[in-house]
C-alpha cells in the first residue's frame, strides 16, 4: 500500500467515524427530547410546573419534592455525585500527572491518586444506592406496585415514559420510608 492509498483509507475512516458520531449525537438529543417531555408530564402529573423538567440541577430536586415531600433526597443525590466528581478528577489528574515524566519524585502523586480513586469508588455506590433508592420512591409515589418501583431501579426511562404517557397513572403523593426524609 503506498502513501495516497493510506491516506484515503484514512480519510474514508474519518468520514465514517464523523457520520457515526453524528448519529449517536442525533440519537442522543432525540433520547433527551424524549426524556423531558415524559418529565414535563410528570411533573404536570403531580401537580407541579412543567418547565421545571427542563432546568437540569432543579429538576432532581423537584423529582425529590414529589418524591418524598422535601428536596433532601434531590439534595443529597446532587451532593453525591458532586463528591464523585471532585475524587474522580482529583484521582485522574494526580495518575495523569505521575505517569507524564520519568522524574521518581512524581510516583508519590501516584500513590497519592489511589485513594483518591477509592473515595470515588466509594461515591459511586452511594450514588447507585441513592439513585436505586430515589427511582423507587418516584414511581411509587405514582400509585404502583412494588414490582413497578424495583423495575424502575433497573429501567427508569421506560417506566417514566409508561408513568408519563398512561392515561390511567395518576400522582398519588409521596410514602416516606425513611425517618430522615420526613
Amino acid at each position: 500500500m503506498n502513501n495516497s492509498e493510506g491516506m484515503a483509507v484514512l480519510a474514508g475512516l474519518g468520514i465514517f467515524f464523523a457520520i457515526f458520531l453524528g448519529f449517536m449525537l442525533l440519537i442522543t438529543v432525540v433520547m433527551l427530547v424524549i426524556y423531558f417531555i415524559a418529565l414535563w408530564k410528570l411533573f404536570v402529573k403531580a401537580g407541579e410546573d412543567g418547565w421545571k423538567a427542563i432546568i437540569p440541577i432543579y429538576n432532581t430536586l423537584v423529582m425529590s419534592k414529589i418524591a418524598t415531600g422535601n428536596f433532601k433526597l434531590g439534595a443529597a443525590s446532587l451532593i453525591v455525585s458532586a463528591v464523585y466528581s471532585f475524587f474522580m478528577s482529583i484521582g485522574i489528574t494526580l495518575n495523569m500527572i505521575a505517569t507524564s515524566g520519568n522524574d521518581s519524585s512524581l510516583a508519590v502523586l501516584s500513590i497519592i491518586s489511589l485513594p483518591m480513586s477509592l473515595l470515588a469508588i466509594v461515591c459511586a455506590i452511594g450514588m447507585a444506592v441513592i439513585g436505586g433508592y430515589f427511582h423507587y420512591v418516584f414511581t411509587e409515589s405514582y400509585g404502583k406496585e412494588t414490582v413497578w418501583c424495583v423495575l424502575s431501579i433497573f429501567f427508569f426511562p421506560i417506566i417514566m415514559l409508561i408513568l408519563a404517557f398512561d392515561k390511567n397513572t395518576h400522582y398519588a403523593g409521596p410514602k416516606n420510608h425513611i425517618k430522615w426524609l420526613e
